[in-house]
């Protein structure tokens, strides 16, 4: 008990000697009247002065912001709306290839039909001198056959019988003999 005794004495001796010295934190009446003064020098002067200012360029950030949305919204329509223009003029150009391709293959068929029955008919004509050199052919190489087979038998007929015959008549039996046969084949 003596020492708990101690400790409350000491503690009011300590309190009395507090209350006897001046605090150096709590501020005095003329230091709140002069604090309260340039508080509100400094406040008008931030409101009215300061802060405008500040506010104009706060606003107009956003005025340009929300001008920079519009804008892209804006941008954004344009160019889905020029998209579409491209795909439908993607669309035209795509059945318009498609429509001269097909044109194309239309008129070259057409063409190479022609050109087919031109060589068609050409070769008709050539089929056709052909067939009359053939049978020109045909008709010279009777014609000399004729006349050396003609020879050939007159003169075996001579040297059978012995005696000199008459050529011409000769030859004449024989052209109509091969003639009658050459027109039943």
């Amino acid at each position: 008990m003596v020492a708990f005794s101690t400790v409350i004495l000491a503690a009011t001796e300590a309190g009395e000697a507090v209350a006897e010295t001046k605090n150096p934190i709590l501020p005095v009446a003329s230091e709140f009247l002069w604090a309260a003064v340039f508080f509100l020098l400094l406040w008008t002067l931030m409101k009215f002065v300061l802060l405008p200012p500040v506010l104009k360029v706060m606003n107009a950030r956003d005025d340009k912001v929300r001008e920079d949305h519009q804008a892209a919204g804006h941008a954004e329509t344009e160019r889905v709306s020029k998209l579409e223009q491209y795909e439908s003029g993607m669309a035209g150009a795509r059945s318009e290839a498609i429509r001269l391709i097909e044109e194309g293959r239309a008129q070259g068929e057409a063409q190479r039909r022609e050109a087919v029955t031109a060589a068609e008919a050409e070769v008709a004509v050539q089929r056709a001198a052909a067939t009359e050199e053939i049978a020109a052919a045909k008709t010279q190489a009777r014609t000399e056959l004729t006349s050396s087979i003609a020879d050939l038998a007159v003169g075996a007929a001579e040297a059978v019988v012995q005696k000199p015959l008459d050529r011409a008549a000769q030859v004449q039996v024989v052209e109509d003999y091969v003639n009658r046969a050459g027109s039943q084949n």
